[in-house]
């Protein structure tokens, strides 16, 4: 009976103080001899993000992305949005026969542009004859951020088919395919097809 009664008292004395600790927010006191000193956090990451060539690339990517510059050439900067608008507007109506015309004859001023500032002459095979610094002089001429823009929105064009090589120029049709597939130079329109087949077979 006496050990029952010890029991109790050590439960309640046990809860009592349980209680009080707990109203009290659960206090922790560890006494030292001298206080802990934490050290401030340093930085451990070196915050260096390539060389100036990294940064340019990055620089160059992201114009051609979100800006529409091309060069100080004012001409070549209008023949620039002209296939930019051609292009986009053919993607998106591919059956009409305005917006092919518009392309073509965009594309043809561009690929001229890209002659005019090559500057090479032919030979009896239609090979051009050029060194090799006219050639990259010509590929810079072509590869500003707005002329990124140009050959995405032909991509985009020429996937739907419907513009063959014969359609453009003679003094174009060598050159013009370097802007874009050429796996979209073939065939009609599979868009377009059963529109053109409806209009010759009228319903009887």
């Amino acid at each position: 009976m006496a050990r029952f009664i010890l029991f109790v008292c050590m439960a309640f004395v046990s809860a009592y103080v349980g209680v009080s600790w707990a109203a009290r927010g659960f206090p922790m006191n560890f006494s030292t001899s001298s206080p802990v000193a934490v050290a401030p956090l340093q930085p451990t990451l070196d915050a260096h993000f390539g060389d100036d060539r990294a940064k340019a690339a990055l620089r160059k990517d992201w114009e051609a992305e979100h800006t529409s510059r091309g060069d100080d050439d004012t001409k070549r900067n209008a023949i620039r949005l002209d296939t930019l608008q051609a292009a986009n507007a053919y993607a998106m109506s591919p059956c009409d026969k305005t917006m092919k015309a518009n392309l073509i004859n965009a594309l043809s001023a561009y690929t001229r542009a890209w002659q005019a500032k090559l500057g090479c002459k032919r030979n009896m095979f239609g090979q051009l004859i050029c060194s090799d610094q006219k050639y990259k002089e010509a590929a810079e001429s072509v590869n500003t951020p707005l002329d990124r823009r140009v050959r995405a929105a032909l991509e985009s064009a020429f996937e739907q088919k419907g513009i063959v090589t014969a359609d453009f120029p003679e003094d174009v049709q060598l050159d013009v395919k370097q802007f874009t597939s050429p796996d979209f130079w073939s065939g009609q329109s599979p868009i377009c097809m059963p529109r053109q087949m409806g209009s010759t077979n009228p319903a009887q």
